[in-house]
């Protein structure tokens, strides 16, 4: 009886810690089913599975192009994962690759959670979690698949193996040579900004700390020869599969290109400033009170603190003096402004100012329903399953009602995550419905639908006038798109090729003037969302074109 007394203490320890530990595979259940039911993006998804079918047709591993034209932007490493989906598969499934989005954006946590706790800072990791799970973009990244997450994965694995040596780990010598491993990882995954990130990170924090004499110890010859030597090996295998003209591509217009005047996203100094408002909602005001308060509280006083202060600076500048600049780029501040903002919390539980910034997206969530019940007349027009997206809000008001309620009991912690897991809820009950809003997400519904009117009239040739996305369906009609931009050039294809399937936006078809014209004579047969399609049928040397009258 002394002995069950003693230790069920100790048990009860060890289950709550099982219990934390699961918590990763339940954020993994709630979001998969978003993959498992959404079409792929056109600009990101479909765009990269289309690059990849070029590739695995043209047995290229490390030079990649898009529609004949070279694609350097990125380096291989993701596109590697998404080959060998379709190697052991052998089909692209949406949720094998957005695993390559959920497992490190769940990676990311269970690194940023050990972290904080070998170093026996006050925090709660659940709290740390959901706040960061929940944070916009940071949300939206692990849903939508990109290089970004994964990236973002590698720098915060480098910097906390940095961590690991600083403090003389046990690990610590094996860390000196797996450091630049993961920062080669972070630059095989994206670019530059993957080397840059934890470098600048680095040296930065040992010029605070008055340290920088020993950056040999993390930076010396022997790490920068491995990473050298990866990126040799990496350049030397472009030259022998590209050639000089794409080595050139991707080693100075993708990098002095896009870093010092951009041909692609050029934004100016200031562009992440404001924008962080939105990016960081529903926790963007939380997240400007807790800095506020560390910093007027003097609260990140010890290593830890000042190094993630220190990550979050850097990077910030380092960002925006680089020419080329999205919203996502941002993503590698998220962890660490999240985990240093979740450490300030636990001494700021009760402050009225936390408690309003906690306040106002509980308000917003909490007048979700009734605004919804109000504009039903048109969203339940869209959806085929009205109920599931009113069980969807109603959890979201629930949460935010209940939230307000434990604030003014002074449960701070269970408020933010109330109003958390009602967003992953959403999230949840969401996924449900996109099958029916899925013709406005991607083409697959699209391309369906002219794959059976192509085999009927036995069409071979496809265009689409001014958009270029819709160049990657050729992933789900096995055959390339011609690009129109004006009707001339429709006339032209009109001309030469017999029968054509021509897409073309809702856009245009309201707003080119000269589009409208030349296409005013015929009738559109299909629609699915935002786009129409026209069966273009050469009838004589006489006539340029006749339309199938719609199906």
């Amino acid at each position: 009886s002394i002995f069950l007394q003693n230790c069920s203490p100790i048990l009860e320890a060890q289950a709550k810690q099982l219990k934390m530990r699961y918590r990763y595979l339940y954020y993994i259940l709630l979001l998969i089913p978003a993959f498992l039911f959404r079409d792929y993006t056109p600009t990101n998804e479909l765009k990269y599975i289309s690059i990849v079918d070029e590739a695995l047709k043209n047995g290229t591993w490390f030079t990649f192009y898009n529609h004949g034209a070279v694609y350097a932007d990125k380096p291989p490493l993701f596109f590697w994962l998404i080959m060998l989906i379709k190697l052991i598969t052998g089909t692209y499934n949406m949720w094998l690759i957005g695993l390559f989005s959920l497992l490190p954006t769940i990676g990311i946590m269970a690194v940023m959670d050990r972290w904080v706790r070998k170093e026996g800072i006050a925090s709660n990791p659940l709290v740390s979690n959901v706040l960061l799970l929940t944070t916009g973009m940071f949300l939206g990244s692990a849903l939508v698949v990109r290089m970004d997450m994964l990236m973002t994965f590698f720098i915060v694995v480098s910097l906390y193996i940095f961590w690991t040596i600083y403090k003389n780990d046990e690990h610590a010598r094996i860390g000196r040579y797996v450091l630049p491993v993961f920062i080669f990882l972070a630059l095989f995954t994206k670019g530059p900004i993957g080397l840059l990130i934890p470098v600048v990170s680095i040296i930065s924090f040992l010029v605070l700390k008055k340290q920088i004499r020993t950056i040999g110890r993390y930076l010396g010859w022997q790490q920068w020869t491995i990473l050298a030597g990866l990126c040799a090996l990496w350049f030397a295998l472009i030259y022998v599969e590209g050639g000089r003209d794409y080595l050139y591509n991707i080693l100075f217009k993708q990098t002095i290109g896009r870093g010092v005047n951009s041909f692609h996203h050029k934004e100016p100094f200031w562009f992440y400033m404001p924008r962080m408002l939105w990016s960081f909602a529903p926790w963007s005001l939380l997240y400007v009170v807790l800095l506020w308060k560390g910093i007027q509280q003097k609260t990140i006083n010890d290593d830890l603190k000042k190094f993630f202060l220190i990550v979050i600076s850097t990077s910030l500048i380092l960002l925006s003096a680089i020419s080329s600049k999205l919203d996502i780029y941002l993503l590698p501040e998220y962890p660490f402004i999240v985990y240093l903002c979740s450490i300030i919390l636990m001494d700021n539980l009760n402050n009225k100012f936390v408690k309003m910034a906690i306040t106002v997206p509980a308000l917003l969530f909490a007048l979700i329903l009734p605004a919804i019940i109000v504009f039903s007349h048109k969203i339940f027009a869209i959806l085929n399953n009205p109920i599931l997206l009113l069980a969807a809000c109603t959890m979201l008001t629930f949460g935010g009602v209940v939230a307000i309620i434990l604030l003014h009991k002074k449960q701070t912690l269970r408020a933010i995550c109330v109003i958390s897991f009602a967003i992953i809820g959403l999230v949840f009950i969401g996924s449900f419905i996109i099958p029916s809003v899925n013709k406005y997400i991607g083409f697959r519904e699209m391309a369906s639908s002219a794959l059976v009117l192509a085999k009927k009239k036995k069409v071979v040739h496809y265009a689409c006038y001014k958009f270029n996305t819709a160049s990657n369906m050729d992933v789900y009609l096995n055959s390339e798109l011609q690009q129109t931009e004006t009707v001339s050039q429709l006339d032209s294809m009109a001309h030469h090729w017999n029968k054509t399937i021509l897409f073309v936006r809702k856009k245009e078809l309201l707003h080119d003037e000269e589009l409208i014209k030349w296409i005013g004579r015929y009738s559109p047969v299909g629609k699915t969302g935002e786009y129409s399609w026209y069966l273009i049928e050469h009838k004589n040397s006489n006539s340029l074109v006749r339309l199938e009258k719609k199906m």
